[in-house]
């Protein structure tokens, strides 16, 4: 008897210590679970604090933490509804951020990551809720780069630096207070891509700013920087205007030489060098640059700016035929442009518009993939950062929008009304179609700034104009009157040495661009007749 008796007493133990282990959870109870799986006591441990916490008081709560323990996050999701609805643990800090848990866990990543950041007092959410967040998501999923949100310093102790680097460097900077920008950039490690995309901003900012000095020191540092994902070309084309604007020409001229045919900023270099011999007052390399940039079968590739600068050069050198070549040839290489643009600022629902975006959603667009939509587009379009951000982030939400339609066909079949799932889904999409229209409104904002800017440029060409009219006028007038028989010689149209030489304009070949030369020392130049 007494044997049975202490047989009696361990088994009466054991089964009692199974119930405290258990926490009253009556199946494991009923099914004599006296044991817990390596794998699952981490998060267990963690599901008995929180169930501790939140104290069910229902059949469905206790299924929904049924659903927790064993790891079922879509059955705990559409439990949800049925266990907490109405209750005051879900309007807490700790069941929101639980809520928005079990959100992420079912792929609606953006929803969940957003609902747990927008929570106001993060500090109380409950230690248990924080462990699961911190053990599923890590500071280099995508999904930050997503999120809009305003940031909490106790997301930086929970996530860390990366992750709230990668929400907050969705905005730009660029005209940031330096000493906001500058305690931001320490707060990431040295040579982090973080930290170079910081420093850029820097760069851009001083550049604004007028303190040329401070941002070519950045510069210097980020051009040698490691894990920095800036486009060379771009920072050595960068380096060129500071240098221009700071009146060092020679020294940006050797900057602009750098960036090679292949590149995407070639064009642009080109203008600026151009603009750069014209300050130095040598008209005629600008023009040997301006031949190239207003080569007929370019259109497209550049602005019209460049049409400004050939008739500007054409001025200085009295080649008054070129510039109205120059002109006349504008609404031939613009005219259907600037329609387009028009077309744009209306109605940016255009088939250009909608290509251009799905090129972006792809990876990164160079001119030669957009072909003839390149010029039909603002001419900046495929690179603007604004845009890039729209088009990923509509990508992001439309995957999710699909995840969402998923998860609300399998709650039909769960058992309770899943209302929630239908107007989570409509949300989403909703969603993604307004950050799509955002993007529509990025590009029709643009064409705006360029028509702007086109109408600008235009006005300085009658400018141009007029200038050569007078500048003929007053030269006739002054060569009538003027005693021992004066004249004056353009550069264009001479027999003369001096006169300009062009490669055949019905074939080239893209090596020759760029190499033309033009000598014009002796263009307006005063001629005395013999007599």
């Amino acid at each position: 008897m007494k044997l049975v008796h202490s047989l009696t007493t361990v088994s009466l133990l054991v089964s009692l210590q199974n119930v405290a282990f258990a926490e009253d959870d009556l199946m494991s109870i009923l099914e004599g679970k006296n044991a817990t799986p390596a794998a699952q006591f981490v998060e267990s441990e963690e599901i008995a604090k929180l169930k501790k916490a939140v104290n069910p008081s229902s059949a469905e709560q206790n299924i929904f933490f049924q659903f927790l323990v064993e790891k079922n996050y879509e059955k705990a999701l559409f439990q949800w509804s049925a266990a907490f609805t109405g209750s005051a643990f879900a309007q807490t800090e700790t069941g929101k951020a639980l809520e928005s848990f079990l959100n992420y866990k079912n792929g609606l990543k953006l929803t969940g990551v957003e609902g747990l950041l927008a929570i106001k007092d993060p500090e109380k959410i409950d230690n248990s809720v924080i462990s699961l967040w911190k053990e599923n998501l890590n500071d280099k999923d995508p999904v930050w780069g997503m999120a809009q949100v305003t940031w909490h310093p106790f997301w930086t102790q929970t996530f860390g630096v990366a992750a709230e680097m990668a929400v907050v460097l969705q905005k730009s900077y660029v005209n940031e207070e330096i000493p906001a920008l500058t305690e931001l950039i320490k707060k990431t490690p040295v040579d982090s891509v973080e930290r170079n995309l910081l420093q850029w901003q820097l760069v851009l900012n001083l550049g604004i700013r007028g303190d040329s000095a401070k941002a070519a020191q950045v510069l210097a540092h980020l051009m040698k920087a490691k894990n920095n994902p800036i486009d060379m070309d771009l920072m050595t084309i960068t380096a060129g205007r500071l240098l221009y604007q700071n009146g060092f020409l020679d020294a940006s001229l050797k900057y602009y030489e750098k960036i090679s045919k292949k590149s995407d900023y070639w064009f642009q270099a080109q203008e600026e060098m151009a603009w750069a011999y014209m300050r130095k007052g040598e008209p005629q390399n600008a023009m040997a640059i301006t031949k190239t940039l207003t080569y007929p079968h370019f259109k497209g590739w550049v602005g019209i700016e460049s049409y400004l600068l050939g008739s500007f050069s054409s001025l200085k050198v009295c080649d008054y035929p070129g510039v109205l070549k120059t002109m006349k040839s504008i609404k031939t290489q613009f005219g259907d442009h600037l329609i387009a643009l028009e077309k744009l600022t209306a109605d940016p629902n255009q088939p250009a518009a909608t290509n251009l975006m799905k090129l972006i959603a792809s990876g990164p667009v160079d001119i030669s993939k957009l072909g003839k939509d390149a010029h039909i587009l603002p001419n900046q379009a495929s690179r603007d950062e604004v845009l890039v951000l729209l088009v990923k982030r509509k990508q992001f939400l439309t995957k999710e929008s699909e995840v969402a339609e998923q998860l609300y066909a399998k709650s039909l079949t769960f058992g309770n009304l899943q209302g929630h799932f239908e107007t989570l889904k409509n949300q989403v999409q909703i969603r993604a179609q307004m950050t799509e229209g955002a993007g529509y409104q990025r590009i029709q904002e643009l064409a705006k700034a360029e028509l702007e800017d086109s109408k600008q440029v235009m006005q300085r060409l009658h400018i141009v104009e007029v200038e050569m009219i007078q500048q003929v006028d007053s030269a006739s007038k002054f060569l009538k009157h003027a005693n021992g028989g004066e004249s004056k010689k353009g550069s264009t149209g001479s027999n003369s040495k001096y006169a300009m030489s062009f490669a055949n304009d019905k074939e080239i070949w893209f090596d020759e661009l760029s190499n033309y030369k033009v000598d014009v020392k002796k263009g307006c130049a005063k001629s005395v007749a013999k007599e």
